[in-house]
C-alpha cells in the first residue's frame, strides 16, 4: 500500500464533505474551487490533483454517495432473509442514509439531470440499486408476498418514496420522528393507502 494513500483518502473525504455542503448551500454554478479547497482545508492544487475540475468533483459526489448507500444496503441484507424483513430494513437504511447525507441528496435531485454525462452516471448507479432491490421484489412475487407487478416500477417507487419524504422533513424546522415516518412508509408500501371494501370497489 502507498504510504500516502490514507492521507489522500482523508483529503478526498474532506473534499467530498466540503463540496456537498457548498453545492447544497450555494448551488453548483455559484460555488468555486477556491471555496471548496478553503472549506476542506486543503490547497487549491490538491483539488486538481484528485479531480480535473468542479464537474468531475460533482460526479464523484454522486458516485461516492451511492457507493455509501450500496455498502450499507449490502451490510444489512442477508441471504435467505424474508423479503418483508428485507424491505423494512431497506426503508430504514435509506431513511438513515438520506438523513445523514441529505446535502448530497439535495444536490443530486437539483443538479444531476443538468447534463447527459450526469444523467448517464446517475442512471448507471441507480441501475445497480434497482438490481439488488429487484431481486427482493422477485422473491416476494415468487413467494406470493407481493402482488405481481412490474419490478422496475416497484423499485423506483420505493426509492422515490423514501428519498422525497426524507428530504421534505429534513427541510422542516424542529425534530423529526423518523421511527413514525419509517412505520408509515412501511404501511404505505405494504398495504397501500386506499381501502378495499371487499366488493371490488375502492373507497
Amino acid at each position: 500500500m502507498n504510504k500516502n494513500q490514507p492521507k489522500d483518502m482523508d483529503k478526498k473525504r474532506r473534499l467530498f464533505e466540503a463540496a456537498a455542503r457548498l453545492f447544497a448551500e450555494k448551488g453548483f454554478e455559484k460555488t468555486t474551487v477556491d471555496e471548496i479547497a478553503e472549506a476542506a482545508e486543503v490547497a487549491k492544487g490538491t483539488v486538481y490533483y484528485h479531480f480535473k475540475g468542479k464537474e468531475e468533483l460533482f460526479l464523484f459526489l454522486v458516485e461516492e454517495g451511492m457507493a455509501i448507500l450500496m455498502r450499507r444496503i449490502a451490510a444489512t441484507l442477508k441471504n435467505g432473509m424474508d423479503c418483508r424483513v428485507s424491505l423494512k430494513k431497506l426503508i430504514q437504511v435509506q431513511l438513515e442514509f438520506f438523513a445523514e447525507y441529505w446535502d448530497v441528496c439535495r444536490i443530486v435531485l437539483a443538479e444531476a439531470w443538468g447534463t447527459s454525462t450526469r444523467q448517464e452516471k446517475l442512471q448507471e448507479l441507480l441501475n445497480e440499486y434497482y438490481a439488488i432491490v429487484g431481486r427482493i421484489m422477485e422473491q416476494g412475487i415468487r413467494e406470493r408476498v407481493i402482488r405481481p407487478q412490474d419490478k422496475e416500477v416497484l423499485c423506483t417507487a420505493l426509492f422515490g418514496m423514501t428519498v422525497l419524504v426524507a428530504l421534505h422533513f429534513l427541510q422542516k424546522s424542529g425534530p423529526v420522528d423518523w421511527a413514525r415516518i419509517e412505520e408509515q412508509l412501511e404501511t404505505l408500501f405494504f398495504r397501500g393507502v386506499v381501502i378495499d371494501t371487499g366488493n371490488g370497489k375502492l373507497l
